[in-house]
């Protein structure tokens, strides 16, 4: 038996063979045409790729078509295209033209400190990869497996998943790979065990070998002996009673052995991901981001707006929705619509460059008071720093209702507006924020925790100082918590602490009354809750 260990991105047990997935070497036989031979070849096998996606889309749903509907806005996005285009008239070849501009548009989204946006890393890379393939002579086949393996290689794309029949997808493990990445995600939605960077020494052992591949410890086993093959079968037997309990809790309310009733949200970015939340029990969105909107390399007007938050709303079948404005800035940056920064962490991001940009915030705005009369919605505007920033914001749905009314378009009068609580300013000037008309606050713990220890998230080196449960921590939320309550108003929080079994409970204990997460977690958390009495959990406040 050998064993490797890796990151896991996706949690689960299973046992059987390996199939190693080999793309082989791009580029072994290119030839170069003139300029413009070579950008009419690419003009071809885009429209190539486009076709392949939308038939791939017509057997999607869910999670998985608005990959697939991303990668294809990503082949009309016109900054990509004219990046691959100027390569091209610099005299390279259309191939290795696309291949580096993709690699470049990648690393600039998996630079991004936001989960979802540094996702979409994979998608570019998949989306050019395709037209790549096209133009090597070499159209990507689906892969064909006669019996259930578990997947391997260097990376996993998200068309490699979504165009196998799942049933025969034991799991997946790659020598590289990001948690963030969406193959990972796609991973989690279904349900398919998965693990990363095992290491390139991996790969060249494991290709038909039987294996234990074990998620949850982040390791995998190959040639597994008959004691182990055993013990993983009793394993996957209580893995399966667990799920089973589990299910039974979706439509349990969540209330703690001492009698405290909690609510239990996601946090979503589009119709599909809304979906897969209220299936796993959601009560709600908790935080739905807006910002992919402005990412797809042309800015979407009200109209394009309106209808995306119609269907979110749609999507959350009367569950009440909260949309966060758009939230760019720091490394978040939107290709021709922001400068570089000296300091982007503390530049204009978040409500400050709605602020900064009031054409794009008015036609957000005007959009999502429109969809307002489609289902239960509120909006929280991101980065509030205090009152004043809350205020020239309220002044600009002041305008956007004004304008709606002289076009006599109906919105909800009564639609409720709040603020995320990210910054220490934010919390500290929070009985005054909910004096100004903040009718919910929004605790961001993400960036709060970084802007609280001055440490920068995306940096590991610094992890010992980025705590969700250290005393400034508990403070900065036990203040909101005072301010809201005193106000009559909710108080959530919506950052990954919400789904950890350590944080959820201590930020209950300090009166958080709704907690925002991935949709994953919904049922571990419900259950870790449902479980605790909150009078012992100890809090150092």
């Amino acid at each position: 038996m050998r064993e490797y260990t890796g990151v896991t991105v996706s949690e689960g047990l299973v046992m059987g063979p390996v199939r190693r997935i080999d793309r082989g070497v791009s580029g072994l036989g290119r030839l170069i045409h003139d300029r413009s031979k070579e950008r009419a070849l690419f003009d071809a096998a885009v429209v190539l790729a486009k076709d392949e996606l939308r038939s791939l889309m017509e057997q999607a749903d869910g999670e998985e078509r608005d990959i697939l509907r991303f990668q294809l806005v990503m082949l009309d996005d016109q900054a990509l295209l004219t990046e691959i285009g100027n390569y091209i008239a610099a005299g390279a070849g259309s191939a290795a033209a696309t291949e580096r501009a993709g690699q470049i548009f990648a690393r600039r989204i998996r630079d991004l400190p936001d989960e979802y946006l540094c996702q979409r890393g994979a998608d570019v890379l998949d989306a050019c990869s395709r037209v790549v393939e096209i133009l090597d002579g070499k159209p990507r086949q689906k892969l064909v497996l006669d019996q259930p393996m578990i997947l391997a290689a260097e990376s996993i794309l998200p068309s490699d998943i979504i165009s196998i029949d799942r049933g025969m997808v034991l799991g997946i493990v790659t020598s590289k790979g990001s948690a963030q990445s969406h193959a990972a995600i796609v991973a989690r939605t279904m349900g398919i065990p998965a693990l990363i960077q095992l290491g390139e020494e991996f790969l060249s052992h494991c290709d038909g070998h039987q294996a234990v591949l074990d998620a949850r410890e982040g390791r995998l086993i190959l040639d597994p002996d008959t004691a182990l093959q055993k013990e993983v079968l009793l394993k996957r037997e209580a893995m399966a009673r667990k799920k089973a309990r589990l299910a039974g809790l979706r439509e349990k309310p969540c209330v703690t052995l001492d009698g405290t009733r909690l609510f239990l949200q996601a946090n979503c970015s589009e119709p599909g991901g809304i979906e897969q939340a209220v299936a796993e029990g959601a009560e709600g969105i908790g935080l739905l981001r807006t910002e992919f909107l402005l990412m797809k390399g042309s800015i979407p007007d009200e109209e394009e707006q309106y209808y995306f938050y119609r269907s979110c709303l749609a999507a959350a079948q009367g569950r009440p929705v909260t949309v966060r404005t758009f939230d760019v800035g720091a490394d978040k940056l939107v290709e021709g619509l922001m400068l570089p920064e000296k300091n982007p962490a503390l530049g204009l991001r978040g409500v400050r460059f709605c602020l900064d940009r009031t054409d794009l915030f008015q036609d957000q705005l005007c959009a999502l008071l429109r969809a307002s009369t489609q289902g239960p919605m509120e909006i929280m505007f991101p980065m509030v720093g205090g009152v004043l920033d809350f205020r020239l914001a309220m002044d600009e749905v002041e305008k956007a209702k004004e304008n709606l009314r002289m076009r006599g378009q109906p919105f909800d009068e009564d639609l409720k507006f709040g603020c995320m609580i990210e910054v220490p300013s934010a919390v500290i000037c929070a009985p005054e924020l909910a004096q100004a008309g903040a009718a919910f606050f929004s605790i961001g713990t993400n960036d709060l925790i970084q802007y609280t220890h001055a440490v920068d998230r995306m940096d590991s080196r610094l992890d010992r100082y980025y705590k969700a449960d250290s005393l400034a921590i508990q403070r900065m939320i036990a203040m909101t918590v005072k301010a809201a309550k005193e106000a009559g108003i909710p108080v959530c929080v919506c950052g990954r602490a919400a789904a950890n079994p350590q944080t959820a409970p201590l930020y209950a204990k300090l009166g958080v009354n709704i907690l925002s997460m991935a949709s994953q977690s919904l049922l571990d958390i419900k259950e870790v809750l449902l479980n605790t009495d909150l009078q012992e959990v100890v809090s150092r406040v």
